[in-house]
């Protein structure tokens, strides 16, 4: 008897300790937790293609390869684009693989589709992060808002 009434107490104790405050769900979205998922995730190479070098002659990245996650992917036709007047569904993911001329990676440049608006981010493959999700977008915004793109994507404009 004496046992079971020491575990009784232990057990309420045990129950009062514990925390009653929610997680904060904006931490899967944070700058980490999308590198994470750049280099966890499963992504397909635009238009299936691992291969080749797309320029990036046109934009700050310099030469690069595209990848999405399956739900961006399944957003594009055959041709590998997105069709003109469409969005990108919620969760659709965008990774730019930004290469030096060693064909070592130097950047990730990214696009996180979350609630209609995109996050944007740059982060490097050490984890310095030189544009975070957490800024203000319109750098990003004002480059990709150019004629031709479809739902602020410009690399269908040019490849």
């Amino acid at each position: 008897m004496k046992y079971l009434i020491l575990f009784v107490v232990l057990i309420i104790v045990l129950i009062s300790c514990t925390k009653k405050v929610a997680k904060d769900p904006n931490l899967a979205y944070s700058d980490f937790a999308l590198l994470d998922s750049i280099n966890m995730g499963s992504f397909t190479y635009y238009k299936n293609d691992p291969a080749t070098f797309l320029p990036g002659t046109i934009g700050p990245h310099g030469p690069y390869k595209l990848r999405f996650n399956k739900t961006g992917f399944n957003a594009l036709t055959d041709n590998g684009k997105l069709p003109v007047g469409k969005s990108m569904p919620n969760g659709s993911f965008i990774v730019k693989d930004i290469y030096d001329g060693n064909n070592e990676i130097t950047l990730y440049a990214f696009m996180y589709k979350y609630s209609g608006s995109w996050l944007w981010g740059e982060i490097k493959p050490n984890k310095e992060v030189l544009y975070s999700v957490y800024r203000n977008p319109s750098t990003c915004i004002n480059c990709h808002s150019q004629t031709g793109n479809r739902d602020l994507v410009t690399t269908f404009n040019f490849h």
